[in-house]
């Protein structure tokens, strides 16, 4: 009987001898799962992205199409959004705005954007953006932007269908008219024979007023009255509306005194104004005076004043009469 209570206790102590050695053996091997997988290295942005977008890459003729331009930063870095409004060639720009900057998960967004209508159909390159910057470490980069292509397209029907030659329908029996009838033919002809009188007549006084080229001065009021009828005024956005001015401006220059203004800089037009022999000292000061006063507002990010708004434009009529007349006194001359 005392043997049975010996038993036991040796089988006990052999049970835990063997799970002691499976975890000796467990302990040593090598571990899988999860565990055995690297973990995945985080790929940081730059401390400057700068991205270029634009709504559609095909439209039609006066169709619009958003040429959007975002900015992602660093926090301790001191970058802004470049102006490319005076680059858009081909285009009209009809309305144009920026948000932010704000703080969008740990870094600076802002965004410019520009609403642009073609009036020709062709192919059309919007500019590419370069921004240098430096970065925390003092080291010199810059972010930049590929050029965007846009196909404008014609609305006139294309379809193969209508270029196609018909063939010849089979030939009918004349059918015998009534006497009376012909009066009636009568008249419709007439009234044929005026409508395509007046529809000539129309067509020629057209095609005269198209053939007759507009004046610069006349082609910078319709700008201006397009500009006044964006509401910028009334919506308080008075930058904007300066920036329009400044456009309107370059392109007054370019056609009338043929300077490529609208595709230089500031520094450029001032070059070229004063190798301009058919300009005279006053109106070159003139366009010097508002080239320097309204570029701190476009590129500067200055709010200008509503009374300062209502000079600018009032300044840009007065050169245009002032250009107009110092022309017909040379013409006269």
């Amino acid at each position: 009987m005392r043997t049975e209570p010996s038993a036991k206790t040796e089988s006990r102590r052999t049970r835990i001898s063997a799970l002691l050695l499976c975890a000796v053996i467990l302990a040593g091997c090598p571990r899988t799962g999860r565990e055995s997988i690297p973990e995945e290295v985080a790929i940081a942005s730059p401390p400057v992205e700068l991205k270029a977008e634009v709504d559609r890459a095909e439209a039609k003729i006066s169709e619009p199409v958003t040429f959007r331009i975002t900015l992602e930063a660093d926090p301790a870095l001191s970058v802004d959004l470049p102006e490319v409004g005076a680059q858009i060639q081909g285009f009209r720009i009809v309305d144009m705005g920026k948000e932010g900057p704000k703080r969008r998960e740990g870094r600076i967004w802002s965004r410019r954007w520009y609403e642009l209508r073609a009036d020709l159909a062709g192919s059309y390159l919007l500019p590419g953006m370069r921004l240098a910057y430096t970065d925390t470490e003092g080291k010199e980069h810059v972010a930049e932007t590929p050029q965007l292509f846009v196909e404008v397209k014609s609305v006139l029907s294309q379809r193969a269908e209508d270029q196609d030659i018909r063939d010849l329908k089979p030939l009918e029996q004349a059918r015998r008219e009534l006497p009376g009838t012909w009066l009636y033919l009568s008249l419709g002809a007439l009234a044929l024979l005026g409508s395509i009188s007046g529809l000539l007549l129309y067509f020629r006084r057209k095609r005269q007023t198209e053939q007759t080229p507009r004046t610069p001065e006349a082609l910078a009021r319709e700008e201006l009255v397009s500009l006044e009828a964006t509401g910028l005024l009334e919506e308080e956005r008075y930058r904007e509306y300066v920036f329009g001015l400044s456009l309107i401006f370059r392109r007054y220059l370019e056609r009338r005194f043929r300077l490529p203004a609208a595709e230089q800089t500031t520094e450029e037009i001032f070059a070229s104004l004063r190798n301009a022999e058919h300009l005279d000292k006053a109106l070159k000061e003139t366009a010097r005076s508002f080239l320097e006063e309204t570029d701190p507002i476009k590129y500067r990010g200055l709010e200008p004043r509503p009374a300062e708004t209502e000079a600018w434009r009032s300044f840009l009529i007065a050169f245009m009469e002032r250009a107009v007349q110092a022309i017909d006194i040379r013409e006269a001359a």
